[in-house]
């Protein structure tokens, strides 16, 4: 019983948590480049480019399966117990997203679909304290992996990726800005964009 529970939250539990994460900010990146182009074909983003870039990504991940997790810094408890914390902390916040925004918020369907969603800035709840809890969350959850793996080259993989998560948020911010003008602008001055303030 000891030795499959350290083989599922060393080997298994961090490629469920990155396969089902470390692609949207790929998707996003693909997307918002070309974003005019993509509100005018919105089903084909989401059926088309999405299970693509989904496909690239786990391929990625588990047909070098081994070569990842080939070099180990550490797999002690005390990290898968980190991991999994971080890991809550994200389905917290995907929670407290759902509850204030709804689910169509949360896969991002104003970003396609703007004539369709009311033209309002957020600023209760989750938002009253992060501009993109998604993100936040996302990330925290990429390090849980990392640490439940305990692998170097998972770690590193994460960190590029929180490289392109902070990308896409920048990408975010210009849409959100052109979209919903100075009242996201106003927003944007009051509430920090990942790391809430601790002392307000």
């Amino acid at each position: 019983m000891v030795a499959f529970l350290a083989w599922w939250f060393h080997d298994v539990a961090p490629f469920i948590i990155l396969c089902g994460q470390l692609w949207i900010p790929l998707f996003w990146l693909a997307v918002h480049p070309a974003i005019g182009f993509w509100r005018r074909y919105p089903r084909a983003c989401y059926y088309v480019v999405a299970p693509s870039v989904l496909l690239v990504t786990w391929a990625g991940l588990l047909l070098p399966y081994r070569w990842w997790l080939a070099d180990r810094f550490a797999q002690h408890w005390l990290a898968v117990a980190v991991g999994i914390l971080l890991n809550l902390i994200d389905l917290w916040l995907m929670v407290q997203i759902k509850r204030v925004l709804g689910m169509r918020v949360l896969v991002g369907l104003p970003e396609l679909r703007p004539q369709s969603h009311a033209g309002q800035t957020a600023a209760s709840g989750i938002y009253a304290k992060v501009r993109h809890p998604r993100y936040l969350g996302m990330m925290l959850a990429w390090i849980g992996a990392a640490l439940l793996a305990g692998a170097t080259r998972l770690l590193l993989l994460v960190l590029v990726f929180i490289g392109l998560a902070l990308v896409v948020t920048e990408f975010e911010e210009r849409e959100l800005l052109k979209r919903l003008g100075p009242a996201y602008a106003d927003y944007r001055r009051r509430v920090p964009r990942l790391l809430p303030r601790l002392w307000t």
